[in-house]
C-alpha cells in the first residue's frame, strides 16, 4: 500500500526527500535550511508589502529570534510548505479549493509566530516585578545601577527565561560601549514591551536629573504590579463572555435534553395518538 501510493501520488515523496535533505542539525541544537533553498523564498517574501515585511521582521525580533537566518527560514516554511499543501491538495479536491488551503497555510505560520510573541511579552511582564523588587535590594545595598543590572541578569534561576535574556543582551550591550539611554531603547525595540521602556525612561531621567534611583524603582514596583493585577482583572472580566458560546451551544442543548427528554418522550406519547398525526 505505501509503494503504491508513492507510486501514484510523488508529492508524498518529494515531501520527505525534501524534508530528509534539507533541514540540517546544528552543534548548538537548531535546524535551518541551506542559503540555496532559502535564499528564493526569501526574495518572494520581500516581494510582498514593505509593510507586512517589516512586521515579519519585528515580530522576529519580539520572539527572540531577530536574525537574518530566522527570517530566511521563516520565508522557506511559509512559501514551501504552501506549494507543498497546493500540490498535495490538488490530487484531492479542486484547484480553487487547493489554492485558498494554500494560502491559508501561508498565513499559519504568521499566527504561530504571533502567538509565540505574545507568550513571550507575557512572561517578561510577569517576571519583570520581581526584577524591579530585586534591583531594589541591590541599590541598597550600595551597588551602582549598571552593577544592578549585571546583577539581576544572573538570577536566571529567579526570572524568566525571556527577560533574563533580554537583561544579559542589555549588559552586553552597555558593556560594549552603548550609551545606557540607547541601550534601554534597544531593549524596548528587541522586546515591544511598553513597561520596559517606561522603566528604561524612568531610569534615564533619574540619572539626569539626579534623582534617588531606589525612590523611582520602588515607584516603578507599584505601578508594575498594580497594572499586572489590572490585566488580570481584565482578563477575568473576560471570562464569562468566552464561556458564553460553549456554555449555550455545547452545555445547555445536553442538559435541556436530559432535563426534558423523558416528559417529552411522555407527553407525545399521550398526546399524538390522540390526534391522529401518525396513524
Amino acid at each position: 500500500m505505501p509503494i503504491n501510493l508513492f507510486s501514484n501520488y510523488p508529492e508524498f515523496l518529494l515531501a520527505g526527500v525534501l524534508g530528509l535533505l534539507l533541514f540540517r542539525y546544528r552543534q548548538e541544537g537548531e535546524f535551518y535550511l541551506p542559503d540555496w533553498f532559502s535564499r528564493p523564498a526569501t526574495t518572494v517574501l520581500y516581494a510582498c508589502p514593505r509593510r507586512y515585511v517589516d512586521w515579519l521582521t519585528e515580530l522576529l525580533t519580539w520572539s527572540g529570534r531577530g536574525s537574518n537566518h530566522a527570517f530566511q527560514s521563516l520565508s522557506s516554511i511559509k512559501l514551501y510548505s504552501a506549494c507543498l499543501v497546493f500540490l498535495v491538495a490538488a490530487v484531492f479536491v479542486t484547484i480553487p479549493l487547493s489554492l485558498f488551503l494554500a494560502v491559508l497555510v501561508f498565513f499559519v505560520a504568521d499566527a504561530l509566530l504571533l502567538l509565540m510573541v505574545r507568550s513571550r511579552q507575557r512572561a517578561i511582564r510577569e517576571a519583570l516585578p520581581q526584577a524591579v523588587d530585586l534591583m531594589v535590594l541591590c541599590v541598597d545595598a550600595g551597588l551602582s545601577l549598571d552593577a544592578t543590572v549585571q546583577r539581576v541578569a544572573a538570577e536566571n534561576t529567579v526570572l524568566g527565561g525571556a527577560l533574563n535574556e533580554e537583561l544579559i543582551h542589555l549588559c552586553r550591550d552597555m558593556l560594549f560601549g552603548m550609551e545606557r539611554e540607547r541601550a534601554y531603547l534597544e531593549l524596548y525595540k528587541r522586546t515591544g514591551v511598553d513597561e520596559l521602556k517606561t522603566l528604561g525612561s524612568s531610569l534615564n531621567q533619574s540619572g539626569k536629573l539626579g534623582l534617588a534611583i531606589t525612590k523611582v524603582l520602588r515607584g516603578q514596583s507599584e505601578w508594575l504590579r498594580a497594572k499586572l493585577a489590572q490585566k488580570v482583572e481584565e482578563r477575568a472580566a473576560k471570562l464569562p463572555i468566552y464561556m458564553a458560546f460553549p456554555l449555550w451551544f455545547c452545555i445547555m442543548p445536553a442538559l435541556l435534553l436530559v432535563v426534558l427528554g423523558p416528559s417529552l418522550i411522555l407527553f407525545f406519547k399521550q398526546i399524538l395518538p390522540n390526534t391522529g398525526l401518525f396513524q
